[in-house]
């Protein structure tokens, strides 16, 4: 393919940037990607580098046989087709939080290091890259892996295509006002008296998805870097209390806190309070902190480039959050 298309792209100029894209469908969970031997054998002897971003993005503890199935046995049958290329170069998207319930700082060449996990992803990540690394280390691949942290919309639109993370916290807001601001004008500040467990001092590592691209199509380009991990993350984590408050005053609710865990010992959870809980559950595993992430090798490699990560100010996550509001107002909550 000769162009890629960035999320913050005109839609009507996509077709025109992706012609002649050869599309293969098959299965990466499968042996040889499920595909027929002659398909198989025109993919090893046609491709000059391989990128792969394909994962299972559940967190659920019940999903944890087909995460891992998906996520390290697909990386398997991609290392062995790569492996089998002329080049063996391989491009990895994994996660910053691979870190796990690490404290500190991470460095970007660290993988496991006894850490414990929140969820079956995070651990599942984390055995890919020790696939990749051990990989690379016999020489059967060429591989970059790069390690973006929480990706959101273009830094110029706001624009996003996929509704994960934060935009799903977001999303749980915005039903639970509605719900209370139905018969009332827009305008109206509603009061949702709703105690949300995590930390307002601790921080979400926000990276919007230009930079991510721009920086791996840079740093893949540069002739050093094989067996390098790359943090995408941003040097300057957000605040809990900025993002939330923005999203708060968007959305023209008063009432919600972060409260740490002893909160709810004291004062159990209202009826509401359970309920947002138990849909949220998996994205509260978040708002108590995350470790920070050493971005070394990234701003080095980058140093005279004019990629740079913008920081979250308010006006960036007011853009950010503005958009995916806007966009529930329009669609009616129909992004999952």
């Amino acid at each position: 393919m000769d162009a890629i298309a960035r999320v913050g792209s005109d839609p009507d100029e996509i077709p025109a940037l992706i012609e002649g894209l050869d599309v293969v469908e098959g299965d990466i969970s499968l042996p040889r990607l499920g595909l027929p031997e002659s398909e198989y054998l025109r993919l090893k002897t046609s491709i000059d580098e391989t990128w792969h971003s394909a994962a299972s993005l559940s967190f659920a503890p019940e999903d944890r046989d087909a995460i891992f199935k998906m996520n390290v046995g697909g990386t398997e049958n991609i290392i062995n087709l790569v492996a089998e290329t002329r080049s063996q170069r391989l491009h990895h998207v994994s996660t910053a939080y691979v870190a796990g319930q690490r404290t500190g700082v991470v460095m970007e060449d660290e993988v496991k290091v006894g850490q414990k996990f929140k969820n079956p992803y995070e651990e599942s990540k984390c055995e890919t890259e020790i696939l990749i690394s051990a990989a690379t280390q016999d020489k059967r691949v060429r591989a970059r892996v790069y390690r973006p942290s929480i990706v959101i919309g273009d830094s110029d639109s706001g624009r996003a295509t996929h509704f994960h993370g934060v935009y799903a916290f977001i999303r749980g807001l915005w039903t639970a006002t509605r719900r209370l601001r139905r018969g009332q004008p827009d305008s109206t500040i509603v009061d949702l008296p709703l105690r949300v467990r995590g930390s307002e001092s601790t921080t979400l590592n926000f990276v919007p998805i230009d930079y991510v691209t721009d920086a791996m199509l840079e740093l893949a380009s540069q002739e050093t870097g094989d067996g390098r991990t790359y943090h995408l993350a941003n040097p300057i984590p957000t605040e809990n209390r900025l993002w939330l408050n923005i999203v708060c005053d968007q959305l023209r609710v008063r009432g919600i806190r972060l409260m740490g865990a002893e909160a709810f010992l004291a004062d159990p959870m209202t009826r509401m309070e359970a309920i947002f809980h138990r849909q949220m559950a998996f994205y509260y595993q978040y708002l108590g902190g995350e470790p920070r992430f050493d971005c070394s090798h990234v701003l080095e490699s980058l140093k005279d480039t004019s990629i740079r990560c913008p920081e979250v100010t308010p006006d960036f996550a007011r853009k950010m959050t503005g958009w995916y509001i806007d966009k529930l107002g329009r669609n009616g909550n129909s992004e999952r």
